[in-house]
């Protein structure tokens, strides 16, 4: 007969050490059942891991360990990362919108602020993500400078080419106003083709195969529209800086119907501002995805 503690006092089959219920008919031990006890012929019972990993000496308050595979990520990285995601959203929509005329200055405003977070956060994702912003962030400003040089440059090309008359009347130059405007074109461009790699280059290393392969679409068939616009609006150009200044005075007529026309010629640039539109949305998705992993 086992002794009392070791045993059950109610079929006598020996307590399995710790256990608080007999093994065959579960009545509760009465008696504590000494852990270094065991019963002849039981298997040795397997040691419990711990439920919590033991806190390291020196622990900030609220410490806790990593899940098996993951890497810290410090919290300037965080940062940077959160900044990366909310300026490629920035940036869709301020690209989204900016082949709608009138609208067009507050995309590109749109625009600029998600570049600018994207920049602040360029180190949120490797060298390779950081050379390529810091790239399409120097072509950028390059395309920026430009513009305002160009519109500086025609500017002073069409006050150069105005004269006033002595009864107040302003006369232009026709040949010296089309010169200014074909050049105008030309860097136009060739500005461009500028903005054009710059969103390319931006997000390239977040991009996989596919979604270079719709970057470069989006470049080059924004090019192909750039210069289709220019071969069919330069000639008409001509023909109204001629029609509006042919005359003893300046005619604006001309000049403002062929406003309304290039608006409506723009609006097919809609195909390359889709397929940029789409592949920064697939860029935003895996800088998502390598936010939440932690393993990036």
């Amino acid at each position: 007969m086992a002794s009392p503690g070791t045993a059950c006092p109610h079929c006598g089959t020996p307590y399995v050490p710790g256990a608080r219920f007999c093994q065959v008919c579960g009545t509760p031990a009465p008696y504590s059942v000494p852990g270094g006890v065991q019963s002849p012929g039981a298997a040795p019972l397997p040691t419990a891991a711990p439920l919590f990993p033991p806190i390291p000496p020196g622990a900030p308050i609220g410490w806790s360990p990593l899940p098996p595979g993951a890497v810290f990520v410090p919290s300037t990285v965080v940062r940077d990362r959160e900044r990366t995601v909310e300026g490629l959203l920035f940036i869709i929509i301020g690209t989204a919108i900016s082949w709608i005329p009138y609208v067009d200055i507050i995309g590109g405003l749109i625009a600029l602020i998600g570049i600018i977070l994207v920049f602040m956060g360029r180190r949120a994702y490797g060298p390779d993500h950081h050379r390529d912003v810091v790239a399409g962030g120097v072509l950028f400003l390059v395309t920026i400078l430009a513009t305002i040089g160009l519109a500086i440059a025609l500017v002073s090309a069409l006050l150069g080419a105005a004269s006033v008359s002595t009864t107040g009347s302003v006369t232009f130059n026709s040949s010296a106003l089309i010169g200014a405007l074909e050049g105008t074109f030309i860097a136009a461009a060739v500005v461009g083709i500028i903005g054009g790699l710059s969103k390319v280059i931006m997000v390239y290393a977040l991009a996989d195969k596919t979604t270079r392969i719709i970057l470069w679409a989006g470049f080059f068939l924004s090019v192909a529209v750039s210069i289709l616009v220019l071969l069919i609006l330069y000639p008409q150009v001509v023909n109204a800086v001629n029609s509006a200044t042919s005359g003893s005075t300046f005619n604006s007529g001309p000049i403002t119907s062929l406003s309304t026309e290039s608006d409506l010629l723009g609006a097919i640039n809609i195909v390359p501002v889709l397929l940029f539109v789409w592949a920064y949305w697939r860029a935003r998705v895996e800088a998502l995805r390598r936010t939440a992993s932690p393993t990036y």
